[in-house]
């Protein structure tokens, strides 16, 4: 199917060029702040009720899809700090930090407190039929007015996590 009129994202259409692009652009509200949300298609794809219908479940459900994203997050940041080492060491002046430094008492900032202030910045949602891929990648940023890098939590079309990834 080349379009298909959605109760939630409204009439879309397949992309007509050679390239994946965002085929419905939005915000989902998450506690008292909005996400910016895309929804991505390949051309010739087809467009597939019953996805369609589980992202917007989920965006309906977005507080559970972020907990679960900041439960891998926090997961990963515990395997592996380099992500907080680097923000503490190259954004030292930045506002957060110095909070989260103050926080931390001299000690290392604690996986937790930098888990808790990364901010939910932008929700890509992937619509590959027959592909075996991550469907739904939520980024978070410490700071996005400071630092383009994120943490990338990539989860199957059931919400369960894929990886979290450094991107930037």
């Amino acid at each position: 199917m080349k379009s298909i009129d959605h109760p939630y994202f409204g009439h879309l259409e397949v992309p007509p060029v050679d390239e994946t692009e965002a085929i419905w652009e939005g915000t989902a509200a998450l506690g008292s702040s909005e996400v910016e949300v895309r929804l991505w298609a390949e051309p010739g794809s087809g467009l597939d009720a019953g996805e369609l219908d589980a992202f917007a479940t989920h965006l309906a459900h977005l507080p559970a899809l972020d907990t679960a994203a900041r439960a891998a997050i926090r997961k990963n940041l515990h395997q592996d700090r380099y992500f907080i080492d680097h923000h503490a060491d190259e954004f030292d002046d930045i506002e957060v930090i110095k909070r989260l430094a103050r926080e931390a008492n001299g000690e290392a900032i604690s996986v937790d407190a930098f888990t808790a202030a990364m901010h939910h910045v932008r929700i890509g949602l992937w619509h590959l039929i027959g592909e075996d891929e991550a469907r739904i990648v939520m980024d978070y940023t410490i700071d996005a007015a400071t630092s383009d890098e994120l943490l990338a939590v990539k989860m199957s079309r059931d919400g369960t996590v894929a990886s979290v990834d450094w991107e930037s």
